[in-house]
């Protein structure tokens, strides 16, 4: 069906004939003779993330790359500038679990259906897919080891081999049950490795955590949080513990209450356990003492005292998540906490630890004060939360449940809590935020950080997004001037990973290698970025623009009144206007300024202080310049802000290259501003609506300026063209030089109901006009005001133009002041128009709800042909045509850029079709994420003074996969095995944790650091009948005699192992076997 109407010719109408003879006296500016044959329609990109739709996230220090999963079953990698990968699911179950392996793994788990898949990052290929047997409740991996780690609704442990695609047969059994035979069958809730031990995890049961050892196969130590009667904390958390209500018969003498989750110490020595009461209890990780059992806002709840019972008014507010990061240096260490704070769900709590005491030297009666009393003190990172939409409000309370730190490169292990700059935090609601984080308290600024396009669609929501044509020479000395400045220095990637291929989609029909193609975005919290989307761009730290006005602005107590709700750009005169959901327009200046950034959570204050630059009525602009924060990197800086008395909204604006400003409210006032010369308020018109037909109701809804002749007058004006709703009004501004120097607005004329739905007795908000379009009558080209053409109306230049006026169904091109040369009314909805350039002259592309670009002439906009948008893109965006969010732009290029959701959007390139072209369609690689010259640096090990106690064992790689899957482990099947170890520790052995002394770059091969001889550290034998015994008896002997410092004794302790490890190998093989026979049941 719709190839035939693709190929169909429009038949002649009425309403045709009679625009060919009102324009017949004007010159045709489009091609004669042009077929749907000879365009068509591909995809140029994909750009943004379904709004509040992320389940999963995930981290590779390594590579650099980040991960995450969506509502839709995408999986979508993020690499450095517009780096970016999508896998894509067929299943129903959500994947919410993503973790990154060996640098060239990738795992989509999802918990719900047990499905592990592996994806490659190599290949970009799904290597295997796997079953959990039962329900899997959580999962573990570490990033240089094979194994997941599953933990199983029953309270069992699996394992299951990454690399070589296969269920082990090693099992360990519900091991609560053990230990609590009359606790109900507790299914296994977290999972977590020993930070320097891969023979030892962490187990967390509901009412217990548990230590258990790989190599000797049994329990090591665990964690049971007892609370008897008369204890600070007993009353409370047997309040939560039994829901609320009391027991009927006798009374409860002790309570343990449940546990959520369970962590390291990055050391290894303590073990955190966090409880459902909000209960931080730390214990020594060898003889399982409790050290301290804490709450965000008491101390000692084990002890006796009086009982910690809050107010009944205060509302609970359960902790969600919790990480125990470290600086670079493991033993300085903070504990980061989600949630716990009923009065401040925005916020994250930081008990700062600082250095760790020395394990052998204090007591634990020191130990509890330690963590009691932290060193660095409790402090708070308060960050801002997005806007809930209306359809997705559930009604329950915004809360962050899952904090993912990014720390450097190479920083992979201590479960990804090494040294952290930044923190994602994602929420219940699916939406994501990015915090800035310092162990040292050094100031990381989130304005200067550069994300991949498509994550910062979403880091914060965006709420408007426009594409704009722009001259090439304007867009790069722009870009000049930042580079001068060092923007290169002073921005950050937040990804360096991944390299991405040259994009082979068919170059536009109207391409222009003299302009390039500009995105600009606003979003919520106030911030405006500007990308060049341009085929072939090449993206550096300068060439992305980034404009934050939370710094600066008010947000009168509601970070909501700072979503940006509209942006325009004139880079000839390098100025911007950018209009708030609050009502205010903030007026932006091309410069650099050196103020300094308010510290972290101190946001600005009201306008109190700031001057009046100029008023007209109730009009002001105040003068904020004082109040703009910057590092000197040449930007647009928030310079004025436009304020009215009374509070209205926003319905469009334009900034102009001639330096003027036009805003529309939605109650009828026009203002229209000076900004280059000034800034001043030249006009202000309470209601256009007393200018026009309709006076109730009647408000601007698009704007433009251009310079062109009006009428009979034998000269150009710089005129404003103004179009309002009800019934689709046209009104026309001249703007006239007065002898002061100023200009003055005036009125010119009016052209009613140019939208048919009026006549139809329509809503007033429906008929209204959507875009007005100058054009330049003798050759074509845009009749926009620019700089260069303010600069020549002193001389009397005469330009003839032609006004295209478009709506949802209507179109009619105008000539000034109010002749009307063609009408023509679309059968179905219009969704965006634009001019385009082809074949040497120009016509009236306008993307239809159906699907379709219907080419129109012009000025007689008569039916040239219709070409139909590829069949993937229509149903992505049909949807969002018949809800009408789309906000979509049609470039003289060729290049139009549709909306698909509120926070998605797809390039689609219109193009001539011959067969080079159909050539480059086939070939589209997708990016590059793998790198292999990035080194997995060997993992961290046990200091010797646990190695001398017997708390910790030296098992290697080689070793834990001989204890999981015995001798008879299978092959690999794929190149990633190989790819894999030749990045590894185990392959690279000269690598040294945390020294990588050249930046990461893809295309860079990476320059090893000075190796230093590692010092292995181990109990030999593994309980084996000669070694073991020999070891043990070391030890011990070594142990009575331990009264010096863990330094000291080093040295010695290295000697005495490596001298072990020479005559064991051979004895581990042996061990090994019968191990296996006994432990995994072969």
């Amino acid at each position: 069906m719709f190839n035939k109407f693709k190929s169909r010719k429009a038949p002649l109408s009425l309403s045709s004939v009679s625009n060919a003879i009102k324009s017949n006296s004007e010159p045709n500016l489009s091609p004669t003779a042009l077929s749907s044959k000879d365009l068509s329609v591909a995809i140029a990109f994909y750009l943004g993330l379904p709004k509040n739709s992320i389940l999963a996230v995930a981290y590779d220090p390594v590579q650099s790359l980040f991960a995450v999963s969506t509502k839709n079953n995408e999986v979508r990698v993020f690499g450095q500038y517009i780096v970016e990968v999508v896998f894509q699911f067929k299943s129903t179950q959500p994947i919410t679990e993503l973790r990154f392996v060996k640098g060239v793994y990738l795992l989509a788990i999802s918990p719900m259906g047990g499905a592990v898949t592996v994806l490659s990052l190599y290949s970009k290929q799904i290597l295997g897919n796997f079953s959990v047997p039962g329900s899997a409740q959580s999962f573990e991996t570490d990033y240089s080891l094979d194994w997941l780690l599953c933990g199983l609704g029953n309270g069992q442990l699996m394992v299951y081999d990454i690399d070589r695609l296969s269920q082990t047969p090693f099992r360990v059994d519900n091991l609560q049950k053990k230990i609590l035979p009359k606790h109900r069958l507790s299914p296994i809730y977290m999972i977590e490795w020993h930070p320097r031990d891969i023979g030892t995890i962490l187990l967390t049961y509901s009412h217990s955590a548990i230590l258990y050892s790989f190599t000797r196969g049994e329990i090591i130590q665990k964690f049971i949080y007892v609370l008897e009667k008369g204890s600070k904390g007993f009353e409370f958390s047997n309040h939560i513990e039994s829901g609320g209500k009391k027991k009927v018969f006798g009374s409860v003498k002790q309570v343990i209450p449940e546990i959520k989750e369970a962590h390291f110490h990055p050391n290894g020595l303590h073990v955190l356990t966090v409880h459902v009461d909000n209960t931080l209890c730390f214990w020594d990780a060898a003889d399982g003492t409790l050290i301290q059992a804490r709450s965000l806002f008491a101390v000692n709840l084990n002890h006796p005292g009086t009982p910690t019972t809050p107010a009944k008014e205060t509302p609970f507010a359960p902790i969600t998540a919790v990480r125990w990061v470290c600086s670079a240096d493991p033993e300085i260490t903070q504990l980061i906490i989600a949630g716990g704070d009923p009065e401040r769900p925005n916020v994250l709590s930081v008990l700062d630890f600082g250095q760790t005491l020395s394990y052998t030297l204090t007591s634990h009666e020191k130990q509890s004060q330690f963590y009691a009393s932290p060193q660095g003190g409790q402090r708070q990172i308060p960050f801002l939360m997005h806007e809930i939409p209306a359809e997705l409000n559930t009604g329950d309370p915004e809360e962050i449940v899952r904090i993912l730190p990014v720390p450097p490169a190479d920083f992979c292990y201590f479960n990804g809590n090494h040294d952290p700059h930044y923190l994602f935090l994602l929420s219940n609601y699916g939406s994501l935020y990015l915090v800035p984080y310092s162990s040292t308290g050094e100031d990381i600024n989130v304005a200067n950080l550069l994300m991949p396009p498509s994550l910062s669609m979403v880091i914060p929501p965006v709420s408007f997004s426009k594409v704009k044509q722009v001259p090439r020479v304007e867009w790069y000395s722009l870009l000049s001037s930042r580079k001068g400045t060092g923007a290169s220095q002073r921005l950050t990637r937040l990804l360096k990973g991944g390299l991405a291929n040259e994009n082979s989609t068919p170059r536009p029909v109207g391409a222009d290698p003299e302009a390039r193609a500009i995105l600009c975005t606003g979003h919520e919290l106030g911030v405006v970025r500007l990308l060049d989307i341009s085929r072939g761009a090449q993206h550096t730290p300068e060439s992305i623009v980034q404009i934050n006005l939370n710094d600066c602005l008010f947000n009168y107590g509601h970070p909501k009144y700072l979503r940006v709700s509209a942006v325009s750009v004139a880079f000839e005169s390098r100025e911007m206007l950018i209009a708030l959901a609050s009502g205010e327009v903030v007026i932006c200046r091309f410069g650099k300024t050196t103020n300094p950034s308010l510290p972290t959570g101190v946001y600005p204050s009201d306008y109190g202080d700031c001057p009046i630059q100029h008023s007209n009525g109730d009009a002001k602009l105040l003068d904020i310049r004082d109040r703009a924060v910057g590092s000197g990197l040449s930007t647009f800086i928030p310079s004025f802000l436009l304020q009215l008395d009374t509070g209205e909204i926003i319905t469009c604006i334009r900034m102009c290259d001639a330096g003027f400003a036009a805003i529309g409210y939605n109650t009828g006032r026009l203002v229209v501003c000076d900004v280059t010369r000034g800034p001043a308020v030249i006009y202000n018109q309470k209601s256009v609506g007393e200018l026009s037909l309709q006076a109730d109701k009647c408000y601007p809804t698009c704007l433009q300026f251009t310079i062109m002749e009006d009428g009979q007058d034998g000269f150009s004006s710089l005129m404003l063209l103004v179009g309002t709703n009800g019934g689709g009004h046209f009104l026309s501004f001249k703007l006239v030089p007065m002898g002061n120097g100023g200009w003055s607005v005036n009125f010119s004329s009016k052209t009613a109901n140019l939208n048919y739905r009026r006549l139809g007795g329509e809503d007033p908000a429906k008929s209204k006009l959507d875009k007005l379009i100058p054009v330049n009558a003798s050759d074509g080209s845009t009749a926009r005001a620019s700089l260069a053409m303010f600069e020549r109306l002193a001389h009397g230049v005469v330009i003839p133009g032609y006004i295209v006026v478009t709506s949802d169904r209507d179109i009619r091109v105008l000539k000034p002041p109010k002749q009307k040369l063609s009408h023509k009314v679309v059968d179905e909805t219009c969704i965006a128009s634009g001019i385009l350039h082809l074949h040497g002259g120009i016509c009236l592309a306008v993307l239809t709800q159906s699907g379709f670009f219907k080419l129109l002439s012009i000025p007689s906009l008569s039916d040239l042909c219709d070409v139909k948008l590829p069949k993937d893109v229509y149903e992505k965006v049909k949807s969002a045509f018949s809800l009408g969010i789309s906000s979509s732009s049609i470039l003289a290029s060729g290049l139009a850029f549709i909306r698909s959701s509120g926070s998605e959007a797809i390039a689609v390139s219109i193009y001539a079709t011959d067969k080079s072209n159909q050539q480059k369609i086939k070939e589209n690689p997708t990016d590059v994420l793998f790198n292999e010259t990035a080194i997995i640096p060997p993992r961290p090990t046990a200091s010797a003074m646990s190695w001398a106690k017997g708390q910790t064992t030296y098992v290697t790689s080689d070793d834990l996969a001989s204890l999981l899957c015995g001798p008879n482990r299978k092959p690999p099947k794929y190149q990633e095995t190989e790819l894999a170890y030749n990045i590894s520790p185990e392959a690279n052995p000269h690598q040294v944790y945390g020294q990588r002394t050249t930046e990461y770059e893809p295309e860079a091969k990476v320059e090893k650091a000075t190796y230093k001889a590692p010092s292995r550290r181990g109990q030999g034998g593994y309980g084996m009948p000669n070694a073991g015994m020999f070891g043990q008896s070391f030890v011990r002997s070594l142990q009575d005699g331990l009264n010096v410092a863990e330094e000291t004794f080093h040295s010695y302790a290295n000697s005495a192992s490596e001298a072990l490890n020479e005559g064991m190998s051979e004895s581990k093989k042996t061990f090994y076997t019968s191990a296996i026979k006994s432990k995994a049941g072969f």
